[in-house]
């Protein structure tokens, strides 16, 4: 495993990454201290590498780190496959309060058919 100084994640992040892929995981310090590791998720022998990109992109996606398309870009499956495992767990795609939602599309109608 090699180690990479935080400067040399910012100015080259390609050359951390690829020394990541190349020993399984890859270092990076602060100040001389570990502060981050960088793993290859598909050199670590993982018997199902997919179940955990999916379960990354569950957690990503429900503490609104990223959005539900790129979640599933992380989950490498379809949009439309990530949004049935979404309902199929219960873990809604918007939040918000019903009387917001109304209020939308009630302005979206108005909109559509030419009133302000």
């Amino acid at each position: 495993m090699k180690a990479f100084s935080i400067r040399q994640l910012k100015s080259n992040p390609s050359t951390v990454l690829r020394a990541a892929q190349q020993d399984a995981m890859a270092l990076v310090t602060s100040h001389q201290q570990p502060t981050a590791l960088v793993v290859a998720l598909d050199r670590l022998g993982l018997p199902d590498p997919a179940a955990v990109r999916s379960g990354l992109a569950l957690s990503l996606f429900r503490s609104g780190s990223i959005s539900v398309a790129s979640a599933a870009r992380v989950a490498d499956l379809p949009l439309p496959r990530f949004l049935e495992i979404l309902a199929a767990l219960k873990i809604p795609v918007v939040e918000g309060d019903p009387t917001d939602l109304q209020d939308d599309l009630a302005a979206a109608r108005r909109w559509l058919h030419g009133g302000a």
